[in-house]
Parts: structure tokens; C-alpha cells; sequence
């Protein structure tokens, strides 16, 4: 490593001399190095001593006439030879020493570039600064190795997030349900950024409110996205009108308990849908400062992919499985909940009612007032049975005017109640509204079949339905005929 960084320029070397010394070394074949400069520090050191000596010399013999000067000159050269010993072997020998061990420790290229001083004080001002030329860059290289080191530890726990949100991305952009898609979302999202809270939040650019969609961590019934509507410094709404990530280290609202001050929003959009945003939060407030942007970048197309996907999914499986004119589920989804009801209720023994339902003289309204105020009609008894009903019970139009409900858990009694009541609703209704005249009103017939009771296979049930509805119209229409009991006329109203 020493010898990696030098030559290096001396400290107290002179330009003259240091161009010479890189000459030398990029030709060295050229002519003999220059002839070491300066002088010796014993030389010196030795002149000094004698000049003293000699001025002692002379004063001594000038003052004192009775000592013989020879004995003088020989007591002054002993202790010349006494201090030139000393020196040597106190001061000399540890410094050239200390100078080749230094010069063997630098190595080949300082001893090819040493100019090697006489004096003893320039060669050592000369490996000093080397010295400190070969520590300046051992520390300057600890330091760029460190900083190197954090800089690929910090790509390296980037690259590490980068995959987990590729495999958030891969199992939330799955076909999935909206719902299902929004749980798998907020899960895994909370999970990586190690968050207290997630919640999918969503803003209605129309009437200006928020909605949470979903969350983890929190009760949702007891939760409300009011609060972004009006709270200052909001990370949700500043995160929505900026179009960015927002972050939050101190923020408060009613949405979160005061410890959850940490806040973190992703907005995006969903075409058609409205603008969401993903607000994480957590107690500490630098807990989500070690997450690089790229990273929530990429999480927060994930997102926004997700969610896309989830709705076209939602949309496409509406269409398939629903009227496209009522807005209930066709004959394709009704069969198939049927069939799944139907086993459900044989292996739980609870009861499962079916409704066969039959638009009176719907012939009558389609020749008169034309096809327009039939599907009108068709319209209005569908969001009649849809108020009607619970949300576990499954309405759908076979096709026509024929309509079938499945009520789970319904035993034939609250059944053709259920079924009477709709049909008192409809019957004591005016449709004026859709272009009839006041004397017109919708009837309806109803036959009403109950598994197991009536029967245990769906189309034996299905059937029973069926001839009960047809036994309602062969007895004056208006009216809920249940399989197997007779049915009184209905009250006139």
C-alpha cells in the first residue's frame, strides 16, 4: 500500500529537484543522480565543537601564561573526541538508523526517488513528509472506503426492497376482487414498511369527502377520513393535491391516535374511479426515513396497478353475472349460487327458500305504452325487490319479466311473508312516474318452494317454485302461492 502512493513529492524538497526525481523515474537508465546536497549534521556539529574549543583554546593561553599550551591543545582534543563519541552514539547512530529503517519501510520507489541528503535534517524533513503524504492518503482511503461501504450497504438494502416490492407487486396485481385485492394490499403493505396503521383512503373529487376503503391496525367502524378534509398539514390531502409521496414526522388527526404521529402517503389514481391514497403510520418519527424514494415509487405503482386491475376485474365480473338492464344477477349466476345454496342448506340443515316471480300482464304494458315504459317497468320492480331484501339474499332476472330470490337460512313461513310484502309494496304503488296512467298499477305473482322440505335437489325445487307461480296466475294473479298450501286471495287495497 506504501509504495502504491509514492513517489510522492517531498515536503521541503525544492520544484527543481522534485522534476528531476519524476525524470529519473519514468527513464531510469538516464544519467546518474545529482550529487547529494548539503551537509553533514556531524560535520556541522563537529565544526561547531571545534570552533568552540578553539576560541577556548585561544582565550585560555591569552589569559593563563604559566599552562603550557601543548597540555591544553590535549585536554581540548579529548574532549572534543569525548563530545564527538557522545554524539555518536546518543544522537547519530539512532538517527541514521531511524532513517533506514524509515527508508526500508517506504520502500524500492521512495529509495529510487530519495535524493539521500547529507544532511541528516533535510533527509529527515524529506521522510517526514512522505510520512504524512503516505498517512494523509491511508486515512483519505479508509475514508473513501468507509464512505463505499455505506454506499453499498444502502444499495444493497435498496436492491433488497426493490424485490420485496416486486413480490407485493406480483401477488396483489393478481385477477382478484377488488375487496380481496384491497386486503391483500394493505397486509403486505404494512408488513414492508413495518407500519403501526395502513389505510386505503379515497376522495370523491365531486363532493369533496374522504372514505376509507380499507385498513389494518385500526377499527374500522369506529374510523373516519373527516378529518382530512379540514386537519392542517394533512400528509393525505397535501400527498392528493401535490400528486407525490408525503411524509409527516409530527402530525396528529382525528383519523389516528396522537402516538401515530409518523405519517406516510402514497397517492394515485384510478381512472374512472377517483383518487386514493395509501397513509401508513407509525409512533417513531424517523420510521419511515431508511425507505428510498425509488422504492416507494415502486410500491406506489404497484398500487395504483392493483387497484386498476381489481376494478376492471369487479367491472368485467358485473357484466357477466348481472342484467345488464336491472342491475340484478342473470339466470348464468343465479343457477350457480343456487346449486351452491342448495348444498350449503343439506349439509347445515337450515332451511333455503326459493321466490319464482312473474310480472302481471307485462305484455299489456309492452303493447300499450310501448317497449321503453316496459323496461321501465322491469326497471322499477327490480329496485323494489332489491330494497326488499337482505344483503345475504340473491335476486336475479331469468329473463323477461320472470324474476327468482334466493333467501338462505328461510324457512317457507318468513319466506311467503317476505314474498307478500313485496307484493303489497308493488300492488300500493302508483307509476304515474313511468308514463301509466293513474289506474295502472304492477302486479306481481309469487310461488314460493322450500328445501329441504319440499324438496332436495335444485331443479325439484326450482320446479315447485315454478308450478306454485303458475298456480298463483291460474288463481287471479296479485298473489304469493306457497307449494303445497293453499293460498287465501289478498286483501284488496
Amino acid at each position: 500500500m506504501l509504495e502504491s502512493v509514492l513517489p510522492i513529492s517531498p515536503v521541503s524538497a525544492r520544484p527543481g529537484e522534485v522534476e528531476a526525481t519524476d525524470a529519473q523515474l519514468k527513464n531510469p537508465q538516464t544519467t546518474m543522480r545529482r550529487p547529494p546536497r548539503g551537509v553533514s549534521l556531524e560535520l556541522k556539529t563537529i565544526a561547531m565543537v571545534l570552533i568552540v574549543l578553539a576560541s577556548f583554546f585561544v582565550l585560555a593561553v591569552t589569559l593563563l601564561d604559566d599552562a603550557p599550551p601543548w597540555q591544553l591543545a590535549i585536554a581540548l582534543c579529548g574532549v572534543l573526541a569525548l563530545i564527538v563519541l557522545v554524539f555518536d552514539v546518543w544522537v547519530y547512530r539512532p538517527i541514521h538508523a531511524f532513517i533506514r529503517r524509515s527508508r526500508d519501510r517506504l520502500g524500492s520507489n521512495f529509495q529510487r526517488s530519495d535524493p539521500a541528503y547529507r544532511d541528516e535534517l533535510q533527509e529527515l524533513g524529506y521522510l517526514v513528509g512522505n510520512l504524512i503524504a503516505v498517512f494523509s492518503a491511508s486515512e483519505d482511503k479508509e475514508w473513501v472506503s468507509q464512505a463505499v461501504r455505506a454506499d453499498l450497504m444502502r444499495v444493497q438494502q435498496a436492491k433488497r426492497q426493490l424485490l420485496d416490492v416486486g413480490e407485493i407487486g406480483a401477488e396483489i396485481n393478481a385477477a382478484l376482487p377488488y375487496r380481496e385485492t384491497v386486503e391483500r394490499a394493505l397486509s403486505r403493505t404494512k408488513a414492508f414498511l413495518r407500519a403501526d396503521v395502513v389505510a386505503l383512503i379515497r376522495h370523491d373529487d365531486k363532493t369533496r369527502a374522504f372514505a376509507i376503503e380499507g385498513c389494518k391496525g385500526l377499527d374500522l367502524a369506529a374510523a373516519a377520513a373527516d378529518c382530512c378534509a379540514y386537519t392542517t398539514g394533512c400528509p393525505v390531502r397535501e400527498a392528493l393535491d401535490a400528486g407525490q409521496v408525503t411524509q409527516s414526522a409530527d402530525h396528529s388527526c382525528g383519523l389516528l391516535p396522537a402516538t401515530l404521529s409518523a405519517q406516510l402517503a402514497l397517492p394515485f389514481t384510478i381512472d374512472g374511479v377517483g383518487r386514493f391514497a395509501l397513509l401508513a403510520a407509525a409512533t417513531a418519527w424517523d420510521h419511515f426515513d431508511d425507505i428510498p424514494e425509488e422504492v416507494l415509487a415502486a410500491l406506489q405503482g404497484h398500487l395504483q396497478s392493483a387497484l386498476c386491475n381489481a376494478h376492471r376485474y369487479d367491472a368485467i365480473r358485473r357484466q357477466v353475472v348481472t342484467d345488464h338492464l336491472t342491475g340484478l344477477y342473470n339466470r348464468r349466476h343465479f343457477m350457480n349460487r343456487a346449486r351452491e345454496e342448495t348444498e350449503r342448506s343439506l349439509r347445515y340443515q337450515q332451511p333455503l327458500s326459493v321466490l319464482m316471480i312473474d310480472i302481471d300482464h307485462f305484455k299489456h304494458f309492452n303493447d300499450r305504452y310501448g317497449h321503453s315504459t316496459g323496461d321501465k317497468v322491469l326497471q322499477a320492480v327490480a329496485g323494489v325487490l332489491k330494497r326488499a331484501l337482505r344483503t345475504v339474499d340473491l335476486c336475479a332476472r331469468l329473463g323477461g319479466e320472470e324474476f327468482a330470490i334466493l333467501l338462505p337460512n328461510t324457512p317457507a313461513a318468513d319466506a311467503f311473508h317476505v314474498a307478500d310484502r313485496v307484493r303489497a309494496t308493488l300492488a300500493g304503488t302508483r307509476y304515474t312516474g313511468l308514463g301509466l296512467p293513474p289506474e295502472d298499477n304492477v302486479t306481481i305473482s309469487v310461488g314460493v318452494a322450500t328445501c329441504p322440505r319440499d324438496a332436495a335437489v335444485l331443479e325439484e325445487l326450482l320446479e315447485l317454485s315454478d308450478k306454485a307461480l303458475y298456480a298463483a296466475k291460474a288463481q287471479g294473479r296479485d298473489r304469493v302461492c306457497q307449494h303445497g298450501k293453499a293460498t287465501p286471495a289478498p286483501l284488496s287495497l
